[in-house]
């Protein structure tokens, strides 16, 4: 990888961030604009930092063209492109904004009590029926929740990759011909250490050891929330080592 898989995690959470903030402001407040337009632009680098972490990983750009293809099929994540693109090229912000043949439905709801507390007018997925006034808070959710199960899928295919604790595994190693020795003095340890890590303990435990010094998948929260699966520890499945 040409850069750490870290990037595309903290673009995940940095977009949550400010969706969350957006939560908790209120309608005509500069707050809500200010964190819709960062939240649209941290969402939109989700795709970009991915792309430069995983230049040069064996099959990703294989793959990347399929999840593309899937993307360009979802019902929002075009429309949000277009909205990072208006925001940054032009300036425009499309945050409450209602059009004229929106304001009575936007207006009704408003009086009829506590309901979208922000809107958007997107076009509608069917071909020549104009707009719909849609919830902001929902659709943005929605095109999280397509971001983070990309993000799950690209994790969970090349998680030896991306993952310390899966990249130290015996069959990972075995695969590219390469043994216990050299995941050592991968880790900057003196050859040494190897024998008497073999020594001391069995081989598997030995390995298990090692890949114990790594940190876990960091974003399994929110993989859980909006995938509704979670990247499993290579110690929690069973014939690793």
């Amino acid at each position: 990888m040409s850069q750490s898989f870290g990037v595309v995690e903290e673009k995940l959470r940095e977009a949550e961030f400010f969706l969350d903030r957006l939560r908790d402001t209120r309608r005509g407040s500069l707050d809500a604009r200010f964190f819709f337009s960062a939240f649209v632009s941290a969402a939109r680098s989700v795709t970009w930092s991915l792309q430069a972490s995983m230049s040069g990983v064996l099959g990703f750009d294989e793959w990347y063209k399929s999840a593309q293809s899937k993307l360009r099929t979802d019902a929002l994540a075009p429309l949000f492109v277009e909205i990072r693109n208006s925001s940054q090229k032009r300036g425009l912000n499309p945050l409450n904004q209602v059009t004229l043949e929106h304001l009575r439905e936007d207006l009704f709801q408003q009086l009829s009590g506590p309901g979208r507390e922000h809107v958007l007018v997107l076009p509608s997925k069917r071909a020549g029926e104009g707009t719909l006034l849609v919830d902001a808070l929902q659709v943005s959710e929605l095109y999280l929740a397509s971001l983070v199960t990309l993000i799950f899928e690209c994790y969970e295919k090349f998680k030896c990759v991306v993952n310390p604790r899966w990249y130290f595994t015996r069959e990972n190693f075995a695969t590219n011909g390469k043994t216990f020795e050299d995941a050592i003095a991968e880790l900057g340890f003196p050859q040494e250490w190897a024998a008497s890590a073999r020594k001391a303990v069995r081989e598997e435990d030995a390995w298990r050891i090692l890949r114990g010094e790594q940190p876990p998948c960091g974003i399994n929260d929110l993989f859980d929330r909006y995938v509704g699966h979670v990247i499993l520890d290579p110690d929690e499945t069973s014939g690793m080592s």
